[in-house]
């Protein structure tokens, strides 16, 4: 396990998460397809200039989408990396964007469109030239990842062992440090309600053609997905056109007409 692959969270408003992810935090959306278990729901994928693997949240877009109730386990937030000396730039960007926002010496707290919570996170990396997107953010102020993800459980000891064996890492502090850097952090759940999906959960379907996935239910029931890195999304677009239309693995390909006819009729053009 070298790094945090993806993370995936629910949207009822997806041209409003397309704005954010976008026009706000200047990342890329580099696949606008369907979940492959339900092709009525649109999967939106967004990242850096290739969707390298780390850098990637995605979210399934569910029409009437209701708030979400956090119960005992359930997703906390995610953590985006910044370069060191972009503070300033991210802190007027969504105050501009009317975003609520909390700041401290290395960090900025958020939430999106869809209520998940948003940190950005200062680190001493930035975008190779490579994988800078092409907009109005300075390249190098890009954010240039998922740094963290934070997990909130209510049995502490049978997720640090489940995670301590699927991942071959020590846990320090709670925390889970990959390969690449980024870590997986366990924190106390503060409810003993029952969770509901809703805006900003976490939800974890197959999403497969672009990487192979495996499966797997931690202590708290949640689905815990490990993905390869390759083949990526210029699979079946070219990666200058990554998300420009309705993009399909190869085996979803002969019901594209099919997809796009019920998606008309709901008001969505993939190519807009």
């Amino acid at each position: 396990m070298t790094r945090l692959h993806h993370v995936s969270l629910l949207t009822g408003d997806a041209p409003a998460t397309i704005q954010f992810y976008t026009k706000v935090l200047g990342l890329r959306l580099v696949k606008n397809t369907v979940n492959q278990e339900n092709i009525h729901v649109r999967h939106l994928f967004f990242g850096d200039y290739q969707g390298t693997p780390g850098s990637v949240v995605t979210f399934f877009a569910i029409d009437r989408l209701g708030h979400r109730y956090d119960g005992q386990n359930q997703l906390g937030g995610i953590d985006l990396a910044i370069p060191t000396g972009s503070l300033a730039f991210w802190e007027q960007r969504l105050r501009m964007a009317g975003c609520v926002v909390t700041a401290t010496l290395t960090s900025l707290t958020l939430v999106d469109p869809a209520d998940t919570p948003v940190r950005l996170l200062v680190t001493d990396q930035t975008l190779p030239t490579q994988l800078v997107v092409p907009n109005d953010v300075p390249g190098e102020n890009q954010i240039t990842g998922l740094i963290n993800v934070d997990l909130l459980v209510a049995d502490h000891e049978a997720e640090k062992t489940f995670f301590q064996t699927m991942l071959c890492v020590t846990p320090e502090n709670n925390q889970f440090r990959l390969e690449a850097g980024n870590t997986l952090t366990l924190k106390p759940s503060l409810t003993d309600s029952i969770k509901r999906f809703g805006r900003g959960s976490m939800e974890e379907f197959a999403d497969r053609g672009w990487f192979k996935s495996l499966y797997v239910r931690d202590p708290a029931d949640n689905r815990i997905e490990f993905a390869t890195k390759e083949p990526g999304f210029a699979l079946d677009e070219p990666l200058a056109h990554l998300g420009e239309g309705l993009g399909l693995p190869p085996k979803f390909e002969a019901q594209r007409q099919a997809i796009e006819t019920y998606f008309k009729t709901k008001g969505v053009d993939f190519h807009d």
